[in-house]
């Protein structure tokens, strides 16, 4: 994979559920009540589990003053192959400006607004939290005017 210009890769961990057991209570000789297990267990399968590829996500960190690059963006995905399977979250402080090309690239951009002013590390968590992929890619915007 090409990061095409991308600041870090962060792989997760996906949680894999526990296995639900099901249970009996039956009476013991001395007419206590127990436990046990039954004999049939159930295990559920996660979407984790079914999926053979790894999820991606890439977040696009967007601070004041700052523009997205639509066109790494745009890079990025096509590098990954299958822009379809890739979650793009757009985190910006304050009202973004200029994110219509990146809204007409992609299809199901997600927006996250903070409050004016809001650091860089801070969008970046706050995306992250958001981020539903196994593998989350990061992208800074351009500085306007530099």
């Amino acid at each position: 994979m090409s990061p095409a210009g991308a600041d870090a890769v962060l792989l997760k961990e996906s949680i894999v559920p526990p296995v639900v057991a099901i249970t009996q209570e039956t009476k013991t000789s001395s007419g206590l009540i127990r436990d046990e297990l039954a004999p049939q267990t159930v295990v559920e399968e996660s979407a984790a589990q079914r999926r053979r590829t790894p999820r991606r996500s890439l977040i696009v960190v967007l601070p004041e003053n700052h523009v997205v690059p639509a066109d790494a963006v745009t890079r990025h995905l096509s590098a990954t192959g299958d822009a379809e399977a890739v979650d793009v979250i757009l985190a910006c402080a304050g009202q973004p400006s200029g994110i219509g090309a990146l809204q007409r690239r992609v299809r199901d951009l997600q927006v996250l607004l903070a409050p004016a002013g809001t650091s860089r590390e801070d969008l970046r968590e706050l995306a992250m939290t958001q981020a539903p992929g196994d593998i989350v890619t990061l992208l800074n915007g351009t500085l306007l005017g530099g």
